[in-house]
């Protein structure tokens, strides 16, 4: 494993780029001025389930909290409080509530009950970070959610790292699908983790094959 193309080492990549030059995306807000975290608040914050911080967001919010709270993490920069919506909820809140396609994502919740968080980029396709089980590194998957024909789900990205990094274009991914990273030779050993743990599988669920799955 190159120890650059992960967590916090990839981080950094990412906030060297976005202090010199911003994000080289309209779909990302800019960042005025950067709001870090003091260290005191990063020791005692925990997301739910009273569960440690992903070394990615841990460096993330030491350089600024004020990005996340945009997005829709939650209300105070300098003290945040992480929501507690499902995977339905949040569809409903990317999407809009008058998106009939984004109620379906609610049926997602049995196979994947855990808070959702959302994450700016897609139109049909939206992302967020799924705070089910972490990988070995200690990494949530990011999923994307799409509604173009059937509600779909599948894991994108092997974490909040990645996904930083991709938007920030400082690792070059190609994406001929979704779920791409899957045969990345850096990131399919991660992949293959979230894949297992969500069991959402290597190529994401549709809708209509939660019938196939026994999730009682």
């Amino acid at each position: 494993m190159n120890e650059d193309m992960h967590g916090a080492a990839l981080v950094d990549r990412v906030i060297a780029r976005v202090r010199e030059q911003g994000w080289p995306t309209c779909d990302a807000p800019d960042i005025d001025g950067p709001v870090p975290l003091a260290p005191e608040v990063l020791d005692r914050l925990r997301l739910p389930g009273d569960r440690p911080l992903p070394p990615s967001l841990r460096r993330w919010l030491a350089f600024d909290g004020s990005w996340l709270a945009d997005v829709g993490w939650y209300e105070d920069p300098a003290e945040p409080v992480f929501g507690d919506r499902g995977l339905g909820a949040t569809a409903e809140w990317m999407y809009g509530s008058g998106d009939g396609m984004a109620g379906l994502f609610a049926d997602f919740e049995k196979l994947l009950p855990a808070v959702c968080l959302p994450l700016v980029g897609g139109t049909d396709s939206r992302r967020l970070l799924y705070l089910g089980s972490p990988d070995s590194t200690g990494e949530y998957p990011v999923l994307v959610t799409d509604v173009d024909d059937l509600a779909y789900v599948a894991v994108m990205y092997p974490g909040l790292d990645v996904y930083l990094a991709d938007l920030a274009e400082v690792v070059d991914l190609d994406f001929d699908s979704y779920t791409s990273l899957a045969e990345h030779p850096e990131y399919a050993a991660r992949m293959a983790e979230h894949a297992e743990n969500t069991g959402l599988g290597a190529d994401g669920l549709e809708f209509h094959e939660l019938d196939w799955l026994d999730l009682d």
